[in-house]
């Protein structure tokens, strides 16, 4: 798993761990410089299990261990296809992956794709990619 698809993975995850939208999950991990330690210690945390992850991310983070089982919705299939809308963010618009995580879920766009009543989840990366660039396109 690269370390993008690593990141994507435990946003959705953990999104989903805590009922909140993928976009504040983000801007948490970004704001808490979560992000930064899941690229400095990719190597030992992505083999980690679910569990130890969502309990990591809570006490890292400050909050209380989670107890339980975890409903799991669409992130799985959310953190496959975010990683491949990264890279044509990247190759189109021409900025690295920091920026175009950060274009993607701050935008109207990326907070519909992680509303699962909207179903867009279940579109591939390119169709989700195109309403990303038309949203910016509009934007300009």
């Amino acid at each position: 798993m690269s370390k993008l698809s690593f990141k994507t993975f435990c946003i959705e995850y953990y999104a989903d761990h805590t009922n909140s939208s993928s976009e504040k999950v983000y801007e948490l991990f970004k704001n808490e410089k979560l992000l930064d330690l899941l690229d400095s210690d990719y190597e030992d945390l992505h083999g980690m299990g679910m569990e130890y992850l969502m309990n990591f991310f809570d006490e890292y983070l400050g909050g209380k261990p989670h107890c339980g089982g975890m409903i799991m919705s669409h992130a799985t299939i959310r953190a496959t296809i975010i990683p491949e809308i990264i890279k044509l963010i990247c190759q189109d618009r021409k900025v690295d992956e920091q920026t175009a995580l950060d274009m993607f879920y701050t935008s109207a766009t990326g907070a519909s794709f992680a509303d699962d009543d909207t179903g867009l989840y279940g579109q591939s990366a390119w169709l989700v990619y195109s309403l990303f660039d038309k949203e910016m396109k509009e934007k300009q």
